[in-house]
């Protein structure tokens, strides 16, 4: 959905939208997600949205979706979105933790970190066992720059929902932020147990193998990478990288290459 148009696909006369389930639509957003195909994973959340515009939740995670793509206008009015149908909820569910959560994300991706952290910390008063609040904590000051207490944070979150491989990945890219790159391959790894589909996971992993200098290691990991979604442009960059590390000069031009294509064809898509 390269144009970022709303509109309906259509397949055969048969509108494509009705095709797919709200559930089935939002289950294939977040499998695009997991491997960084936002183009496909926005579409999804926008055909979500239209069987179901109130959905909070999803307007979360279509404006972190856009601001993956750079789209941050677009990804602002989706987190004002958010943050009117969660203080609806509250309004109906005054003690929802889940809802002071998610209006707690939509106010971080409006870069509102202090109303963020009081909506996150009120819905810890009402269920102190609810790990999202204490994730959103983490995003909160790991993006202010407060990356131990955000460590501390995920940690708090992994402590509650030990299956959770989203917090995982975190917790391994607040590690990646304080440069304790062998203690973030812990995390890494329980991701990708976790979630073997999970391309941050994989991606936190190689970037620490390639601080430690473990090169033979890196690439390896890059290769599964890449096999998840070989559009990557930064994974290619890094895996041209280690390949120059590791001697190969001619597959790490070839690797330069596909990123010199992969930039060619971004930059004709904006």
């Amino acid at each position: 959905m390269g144009n970022g148009s709303d509109s309906i696909n259509t397949h055969g006369g048969m509108p494509y939208l009705f095709q797919k389930t709200k559930e089935q639509w939002l289950a294939d957003g977040e499998a695009h997600y997991q491997v960084k195909r936002y183009e496909d994973a926005l579409e999804a959340y926008i055909h979500v949205l239209l069987l179901d515009p109130s959905a909070a939740a999803v307007y979360n995670r279509k404006g972190f979706t856009l601001l993956k793509l750079r789209r941050n206008e677009e990804a602002f009015d989706a987190f004002s979105k958010a943050r009117d149908g969660w203080e609806f909820q509250i309004h109906l569910h005054p003690t929802n933790a889940e809802a002071y959560t998610g209006k707690g994300l939509a106010l971080h991706g409006l870069n509102r970190s202090l109303e963020a952290l009081m909506a996150f910390e009120h819905a810890l008063k009402l269920d102190p066992s609810h790990a999202a609040a204490y994730d959103g904590i983490g995003l909160v000051l790991s993006t202010s720059g407060h990356d131990k207490e955000a460590l501390d944070a995920f940690e708090r979150a992994i402590l509650r929902a030990p299956t959770h491989a989203t917090y995982y990945v975190n917790k391994g890219s607040a590690l990646v932020k304080l440069k304790r790159y062998a203690e973030a391959l812990g995390p890494a790894e329980r991701a990708i147990q976790l979630a073997p589909g999970y391309a941050e996971a994989y991606s936190v992993k190689a970037h620490s193998l390639r601080k430690l200098k473990c090169y033979a290691d890196a690439l390896g990991v890059y290769e599964k990478l890449l096999a998840l979604n070989p559009n990557l442009e930064q994974a290619w960059m890094n895996k041209a990288e280690v390949l120059k590390h590791l001697g190969r000069s001619k597959e790490a031009q070839q690797a330069y290459a596909t990123v010199r294509r992969l930039a060619q064809r971004r930059w004709i898509g904006w």
